[in-house]
């Protein structure tokens, strides 16, 4: 990577937020590959809130977490692991199909990616591959649910969370992972919107990828992993921070829905999100949530 690895902590403060919040490290950009038939983006328009959210895993215990019942895991499968939002994690070869929002046209485009066997730290070469090859940019969510994957190669700038996300699982996939986008919605966020307060939509996209016989927990803007002992049955992601304009420290985040894309959970459009994410913070019983003990590292 170009950058060391205090500057890279630095990077990774760096805010860029949807009308969810997201965070990511503003890359140098390299010129597209010169095979890449550049395709015509959507004409968006901002989104008008804007939300820093500044990540840092401080995991914490709590009491045991009753999941929303649509989200109960099932059967055990033979590989140990449940099935849980509507993802067979004991059958993570159904997870190498890319959905109709993450298809890549041209698969020579990561073929610098595909030197390496897999391995944890081949999914960090990702990661810096990515932070090195696209610009970023304040897209106000106006992104979300309407650019592929196609279109981010093309103009080689990610508008927050979403886009890296999108990019990152796709890429994932492309190179023999099984890979999961996770949307979530900030606890502390929809403490304030269930209180009445009046605000940005605040939450994150992680991918989930399955390695060396496990699901790892990637946080594919900000360069935090889980890799021990990570329950991708669990709601509950104990990452924390600050909200901007908020005393109350961030407790973590909660998913609302893993598929391929977005896509692939519904999600269309900036208007599709906020709406699930309100309908999701009315089900949140948050005094029940379990804090599992993540390791957060850093790729290297």
């Amino acid at each position: 990577m170009a950058a060391n690895a205090l500057s890279l902590a630095a990077m990774s403060l760096v805010a860029l937020t949807l009308s969810v919040a997201c965070a990511s490290a503003p890359p140098t950009l390299l010129p597209a590959s010169p095979a890449w038939q550049p395709v015509t983006a959507p004409t968006i328009t901002p989104y008008p809130t804007y939300t820093p959210y500044t990540p840092f895993p401080t995991p914490t215990q709590a009491p045991t977490q009753i999941p929303i019942q649509s989200r109960v895991p099932t059967e055990r499968t033979r590989q140990g692991y449940s099935s849980a939002f509507g993802i067979e994690y004991g059958q993570p070869e159904k997870y190498l199909a890319q959905g109709g929002q993450s298809r890549i046209s041209n698969p020579s485009v990561v073929d610098a990616l595909r030197r390496n066997a897999q391995s944890l730290a081949h999914l960090g070469e990702i990661y810096f591959w990515i932070q090195r090859g696209f610009k970023t940019w304040s897209a106000g969510g106006s992104t979300i649910g309407l650019v592929t994957t196609d279109q981010l190669f093309s103009e080689r700038r990610l508008g927050g969370c979403h886009d890296w996300g999108l990019v990152y699982a796709s890429i994932a996939r492309e190179l023999g992972y099984p890979a999961v986008m996770i949307d979530t919605l900030s606890i502390t966020w929809a403490k304030q919107f269930l209180s009445g307060q009046k605000g940005s939509y605040v939450g994150h996209v992680l991918v989930e990828v399955y390695v060396g016989g496990k699901w790892v927990l990637v946080d594919s803007t900000n360069n935090w992993y889980v890799e021990n002992d990570y329950d991708p049955t669990n709601p509950v992601i104990p990452l924390k921070g600050n909200i901007a304009g908020s005393n109350e420290e961030n407790v973590g985040f909660y998913v609302m829905r893993k598929s391929a894309d977005t896509w692939g959970y519904g999600i269309h459009g900036n208007n599709e999100l906020t709406r699930m994410m309100e309908e999701t913070a009315r089900l949140l019983k948050p005094e029940t949530f379990q804090y599992l003990p993540y390791a957060f590292q850093r790729f290297k």
